[in-house]
């Protein structure tokens, strides 16, 4: 495949949706194929319907090839439209030489565990095991069955040619789907003159970070994934879409597969100069009844992705207190919510706020501890002190 490369030319989809039709979106996917079934079915999406999705299609999950080849078998029985993301175009980018793509996988597999090139050398029975240029320690691959050990040419060589259809397709994807009434890309939008757009611009449009904090207001909706929204300040962690009817700009991403409570997250209309939109959500995380009623908490705090880098302090029961080092402040974490990155220890998105709940109400249940559980009812994230029963469906 010679000419197998990132083509960052302003390529744009233009569809046309009648009146009173369905339109779902969602966005970051990133390889988590069962929550991407999950929300379908979830959202009852048929082939009345259209599905539009925001990007991000593979990686960080583990399920990036089936996710891709899901994709694009349903393009071909329902209305399904795709823009790429910046992963989905740099699994095209790192294949330009040997060198490049090495790099790229041990990266992933390094602070990921899996990509989808392991994916799909495994998938032709091969393994690379090798150290990487950015990789502390060797790769390595722990799986049942018998695997060729293949050197880094033949491994790059095998995925630009056994793969061909799936690489092109990513490959093949426009980078804004304009709908006429609203527009859809991956991160951001310079304005909604885009025809204009230089390779350079449009390559740093799909990795826009922070783009409802950018001061840009249109005439039209403009939906977008890339951040995940908990990282945008809110009151309380929150992870369902932001909905910014002043700048009309929809943020879809929950964090699927990249976030510890990530969710799936979808935005469904049949008008959207009513700007009735209906919000949708899947995770596979228990579900449980509220039998006592909850008052929520008038202060708290949460830790965003940008207050992550934290500094032990002791280890207590099933947690610890640790030191933020943006504010200083020290706090009790659950020790699930805390890893070793490269440069120390760092927090997942977490809050100490309790949830006002009412007896009867159903959350989902993401940590159960000695003092409470950690729930979430509809996309904030909080504690509950009082007793619960799990339903079972």
């Amino acid at each position: 495949m010679q000419d197998l490369k990132m083509d960052y030319q302003i390529k744009v989809q233009k569809i046309f949706i009648p009146k009173g039709q369905r339109v779902i979106i969602t966005s970051d996917i990133h390889g988590n194929l069962m929550y991407l079934k999950g929300l379908l079915h979830k959202v009852a999406f048929s082939q009345e319907d259209i599905l539009i999705i925001a990007g991000d299609i593979v990686e960080k999950g583990n399920k990036s090839l089936a996710t891709l080849r899901y994709l694009m078998e349903l393009q071909k029985t329902h209305q399904v439209y795709l823009v790429y993301g910046n992963v989905d175009a740099g699994v095209i980018e790192h294949l330009v030489t040997p060198e490049i793509f090495y790099n790229r996988y041990c990266s992933r597999m390094q602070f990921w565990g899996q990509c989808i090139y392991k994916e799909m050398l495994m998938e032709q029975g091969m393994i690379l095991p090798e150290k990487g240029k950015w990789s502390i320690h060797a790769v390595k691959i722990e799986e049942t069955g018998i695997y060729k050990e293949v050197s880094i040419e033949e491994a790059w060589h095998c995925i630009r040619e056994v793969y061909k259809k799936e690489l092109q397709f990513i490959q093949n994807l426009p980078v804004i789907l304009d709908a006429g009434d609203f527009l859809v890309t991956h991160a951001g939008l310079p304005s909604e003159a885009y025809q204009g757009l230089s390779p350079k611009e449009v390559e740093q449009m799909v990795g826009w970070g922070n783009f409802q904090d950018e001061g840009l207001y249109f005439s039209k909706y403009v939906f977008v994934g890339h951040w995940p929204v908990t990282i945008y300040k809110r009151e309380h962690m929150d992870s369902s879409p932001i909905i910014n009817r002043e700048k009309k700009i929809i943020s879809l991403d929950g964090g699927c597969a990249v976030k510890r409570d990530g969710q799936l997250n979808a935005v469904a209309f049949s008008d959207i100069a009513s700007e009735k939109f209906e919000i949708v959500s899947y995770d596979d995380f228990p579900t449980a009844r509220v039998l006592e009623n909850s008052v929520g908490s008038k202060e708290s705090f949460y830790i965003r992705w940008q207050d992550r880098h934290v500094e032990w302090i002791k280890d207590v029961e099933e947690g610890s207190i640790v030191r933020v080092l943006n504010t200083k402040e020290e706090h009790w974490i659950p020790k699930q919510y805390l890893w070793e990155e490269e440069d120390g220890l760092s927090c997942s998105d977490y809050t100490d706020y309790v949830l006002p709940l009412k007896a009867g109400e159903e959350v989902s249940v993401l940590g159960e501890y000695k003092k409470g559980y950690l729930v979430r009812k509809n996309g904030v994230l909080g504690w509950y002190f009082g007793l619960l029963e799990y339903l079972l469906f």
